[in-house]
C-alpha cells in the first residue's frame, strides 16, 4: 500500500510541477528561472502548513502519499527543508547549516561537472 502511496503521489507531483513552473515562467519579472524558484517556495510552504495541520494518526498515508510522493516529486526542495528544519529545531545550528551549505553547493558543483564532463 505504501508503494502505491508514493506512486500516486509522486505522480501527481511530477505532473503538477511541470504545469505550474511552465505557467509560472510565463510570467517575466527578471530573467531567472521564476517557475522553479515558484515551485520550490510552494512545495516548502505547503510542507510547511500540512506538518502543523495534519493527525499524527493518519501519518502512515499521508507521509507516502503527501510527503515522499507529492512534495517529494514536486520539490526536492521540500525534502531538504524538512530535514533542515529538524536539525535546528534539535538544536543542531552549526551541523543544519554545514549541510545547508553542502547541500546547495555539492549539488550545484554536480549540476556543473556533469555538465562539463558530458560535453
Amino acid at each position: 500500500m505504501k508503494i502505491l502511496l508514493i506512486c500516486l503521489g509522486g505522480s501527481l507531483g511530477a505532473l503538477s510541477r511541470y504545469y505550474l513552473a511552465e505557467a509560472l515562467n510565463k510570467i517575466t519579472i527578471i530573467n531567472i528561472p521564476i517557475g522553479i524558484l515558484g515551485v520550490n517556495f510552494i512545495g516548502c510552504f505547503v510542507l510547511g502548513l500540512l506538518i502543523n495541520y495534519l493527525d499524527p494518526k493518519f501519518e502512515n498515508i499521508y507521509n507516502p502519499l503527501l510527503f515522499v510522493g507529492f512534495l517529494g516529486a514536486f520539490t526536492t526542495f521540500s525534502a531538504f527543508s524538512k530535514e533542515t528544519i529538524n536539525l535546528i529545531s534539535s538544536g543542531n545550528l552549526l551541523l543544519a547549516s554545514t549541510y545547508i551549505l553542502l547541500t546547495v553547493f555539492s549539488c550545484l558543483a554536480g549540476t556543473w561537472f556533469g555538465m562539463l564532463i558530458s560535453k
